[in-house]
């Protein structure tokens, strides 16, 4: 029975969709179909039938679920432990970004954790933070860059930066923006995020409070894309504040005055893997770069310590 086998079964079944699980997996959605079938096989029971909305376990697959967890786990912790008995680090670090990389400053850490640690080979792959915590749950990631998403129970992070959205548009559309208010704001065309960004909960909640609906016309989870959209006159969106700043300097967007929203940037990996060498090297690798602490951080703190919405002025992206 292969590892991979288990891990393709576990997440097949969260996610209940052959696409997505191959998405989430980092496969094609073939050999995501081939490794449940031979796990069937090798058991000798269905593990999922077919439905017009998907995978759905079957009553066999639904008691096994659990011991796939606890076998993957199992596997999981004698590794990093034998890692830690060797006090060996080296291998190869799969590390997510949620947003560029300038921003991330993935040069910089790099560059020094070749510097410290020549035998790792550091994996980058781009994604929004919803996925990323999938993927760190699936173990298709080691690490991830990640905004504001955060679950203290099964993750640990590192925070590393405060930054603000502020909500921009074209600058063709200054008297329009600057002038508007929510309900107005709310009728003009928005280029809108996937509910795995955070933008997307963001928004949501600050228009549903207010008991109103956006129109969304475009949906877009790249947030260059985004921006490029707006420079074209297709809509507002939110953008973060560095970004933001440049844009309206080179007169390509406006900015609507009334309200921005605060965020924070993490790096977050398993709280089952704190004492990996491999993450042990990231984290104090990050945190050298962005010149914080190594430590992890309790979240009710970290979320204690973020300005509330609409508080204080914006600044740009400044350490904790």
């Amino acid at each position: 029975m292969e590892l991979y086998h288990l891990r393709t079964f576990v997440t097949v079944a969260e996610e209940g969709h052959l696409t997505r699980a191959s998405e989430r997996l980092f496969i094609s959605q073939p050999s995501v179909s081939a490794h449940v079938k031979a796990l069937e096989e090798e058991l000798g029971l269905p593990l999922f039938r077919r439905t017009p909305r998907g995978m759905q376990l079957t009553p066999e697959g639904g008691v096994l679920l659990e011991h796939a967890r606890q076998a993957l786990d199992a596997a999981g912790s004698l590794l990093f432990k034998a890692r830690s008995l060797r006090r060996e680090v080296r291998g190869t670090l799969r590390l997510g970004l949620n947003t560029d990389s300038i921003f991330l400053r993935v040069s910089r850490t790099a560059a020094l954790l070749e510097e410290r640690h020549p035998q790792v080979e550091l994996s980058l792959s781009t994604s929004v933070t919803g996925r990323i915590m999938e993927a760190l749950r699936a173990g298709t990631l080691d690490a991830g860059f990640i905004f504001n998403e955060v679950d203290p129970v099964e993750f640990s992070f590192l925070p590393l930066c405060s930054f603000r959205l502020l909500i921009m548009g074209p600058a063709s559309w200054r008297e329009r923006i600057e002038n508007a208010d929510w309900k107005e704001l709310a009728r003009l065309p928005w280029i809108w995020t996937p509910p795995h960004c955070p933008c997307y909960q963001i928004g949501e909640e600050m228009f549903k409070r207010r008991k109103l609906t956006l129109t969304k016309t475009i949906e877009a989870d790249n947030e260059s894309v985004v921006n490029d959209l707006i420079c074209a006159g297709k809509g507002i969106s939110l953008v973060r504040e560095d970004e933001a700043r440049t844009a309206e300097a080179a007169g390509l967007m406006v900015r609507w005055p009334r309200e921005s929203i605060p965020l924070r940037a993490y790096l977050v990996h398993s709280h089952a893997r704190s004492d990996d060498p491999l993450l042990v090297a990231l984290r104090s690798v990050v945190a050298d770069v962005w010149e914080t602490d190594s430590c992890s951080v309790d979240a009710a703190k970290a979320k204690a310590a973020s300005p509330a919405p609409g508080a204080g002025s914006a600044k740009g992206p400044v350490a904790p």
